[in-house]
């Protein structure tokens, strides 16, 4: 079940594993642990970016809103960063290349996940029940941000510009709205963990199905199997479209015979 995307007519030979790579928590890195438990009643904020794009490239103008806003939190701020320090990082925030991301988003203590939408830390965040502010910058993370800021568990606020190209308007993101959503996210996690069988073991049991049943053609869709022109009712449209043609020959002959039957009646009279 993937309750991120709406639901769809699937045949019996599709089955939806969304959310496999998603684990319940497990005990943080000693350091990282000591840091996270420190944070108090305030708890934590979690902010990353994702693998592919490297923070150190977000424009400095970018970098420095960042730094101000966190500055000005009462949570502590675990970045993930891609270079070891930064010049004017506040007290409350550390860096990190690595994180155990399922792990963080797990804890207690976290409060908030500034990502970029990418569809894994999408799943991830749902499945341990936090509030999501987004940051998309390409492909479906634009899709993925404003799916989460419609349904109710996060916002957005694009980094970029918006979809038309404009630049961003000169604010802060949305720290304090994307926190009031914990109502929402909670009840979708509950959703996604409330299954019969997890993803995991639903891939492990089709899988061998499949393998016990020589491929399980029974559960293939029989459109995979027609001709083109069958599949797509060709023979049937052509038959229609001969009806319609031979239709308007009939009442295009009975047409012209009654205007000829008229014309004639009217010459004679004129004779």
């Amino acid at each position: 079940m993937n309750i991120f995307s709406p639901a769809r007519p699937y045949v019996p030979a599709v089955v939806s594993i969304g959310g496999i790579q998603c684990r319940p928590a497990e005990q943080l890195p000693q350091d990282l642990h000591e840091w996270v438990e420190g944070s108090g009643e305030e708890g934590l904020i979690y902010f990353s970016l994702g693998s592919i794009v490297k923070p150190s490239s977000l424009p400095e103008k970018n970098r420095q809103m960042f730094v101000r806003v966190f500055a000005s939190l009462k949570q502590r701020v675990l970045w993930k960063w891609d270079q070891e320090s930064m010049p004017d990082l506040p007290p409350n925030v550390m860096l990190k290349k690595w994180v155990p991301q399922q792990d963080i988003l797990g804890h207690p203590k976290l409060r908030l996940f500034i990502t970029q939408s990418g569809l894994y830390s999408t799943q991830e965040s749902l499945y341990h029940g936090k509030p999501v502010l987004s940051l998309p910058v390409y492909a479906d993370q634009l899709a993925n941000a404003r799916s989460i800021e419609r349904q109710g568990w996060g916002k957005g606020h694009h980094l970029g510009g918006d979809d038309r190209g404009r630049p961003p308007r000169p604010r802060s993101p949305r720290l304090s709205a994307a926190r009031g959503c914990w109502k929402f996210v909670r009840s979708k996690s509950l959703l996604m963990k409330d299954q019969a069988m997890s993803p995991k073991s639903l891939l492990v049991y089709w899988t061998e199905y499949v393998i016990r049943h020589r491929g399980a053609t029974h559960l293939r869709c029989p459109l995979a199997d027609m001709p083109w022109y069958t599949a797509y009712n060709v023979d049937v449209w052509l038959t229609l479209f001969a009806l319609c043609v031979l239709l308007l020959w009939l009442i295009l002959r009975l047409v012209i015979a009654v205007i000829s039957c008229l014309l004639g009646r009217t010459k004679r009279k004129m004779d």
